[in-house]
């Protein structure tokens, strides 16, 4: 396989992935040990905590959705996004997932508010998931107890997946479009493209509707067509 030679500027793509995130499409990987653990969440003793980081598109978030999708919609999920209007009950919740910790508490000031979060959940005995772009040891926090409640749980590290099992997700995202990809496409867009599965999988969702609007089918010249107008 070659070896990627994209420019940052190559393919300026910024849509949404919007493909619902479960266990079943989450391309595994060297990652067996989080799957397994998060499938018994929060089954998991003595704690039920279990504290995961990876870099940024490594599938963090695509776990978190995954285990509140199992949890019939009783679970708290806490991002950049929502978390500046945080304002729960806990017991009307079963998990409580915090999603890039790290990057809630760069934006804002609500460090002593998860701590009484996460001591709630885990005195009432209830799920929680915490993950970050770096090792939650590395992390700052104001408040050296929150760090010491996470480390009572389960932790690990998201493994990066191969460049076949990126081609993998390729396939299966293409599969639920409606596409149908040669090799030789895949290995081109995994070439040519970002290489983080957020841009891969939404470089598949970007041609298939300029494919669709241009009429023509997904192949590399195309493709090389479609760089063109985008770097132009």
């Amino acid at each position: 396989m070659k070896k990627a030679n994209y420019t940052d500027n190559q393919i300026p793509i910024d849509f949404s992935f919007v493909t619902e995130k479960t266990f079943d499409n989450f391309i595994i990987g060297n990652n067996e040990a989080i799957i397994k653990s998060l499938l018994v969440f929060p089954e998991i003793k003595p704690t039920n905590i279990i504290t995961v980081y990876g870099e940024k598109s490594s599938g963090k978030t695509h776990l978190c959705k995954a285990t509140g999708n199992i949890s019939d919609n009783k679970s708290i999920y806490i991002n950049s996004d929502n978390a500046g209007s945080l304002s729960i009950k806990e017991d009307l919740c079963s998990f409580l997932i915090i999603d890039d910790i790290d990057l809630i508490l760069k934006k804002f000031d609500i460090e002593e508010k998860i701590f009484t979060l996460v001591n709630d959940f885990i005195l009432n005995n209830k799920g929680i998931l915490v993950t970050s772009t770096i090792n939650l040891k590395k992390i700052k926090f104001k408040i050296p107890d929150l760090l010491s409640r996470f480390s009572w749980g389960l932790s690990f590290k998201i493994n990066d997946l191969s460049d076949l099992d990126k081609i993998k997700v390729l396939k299966k995202y293409s599969h639920e479009r409606g596409l149908t990809l040669s090799p030789l496409v895949c290995d081109y867009i995994i070439t040519h493209f970002k290489r983080e599965l957020y841009y891969l999988c939404n470089s598949i969702r970007y041609l298939d509707q300029k494919s669709l609007s241009l009429k023509k089918k997904i192949t590399i010249p195309f493709i090389k067509k479609i760089i063109e107008l985008k770097s132009s």
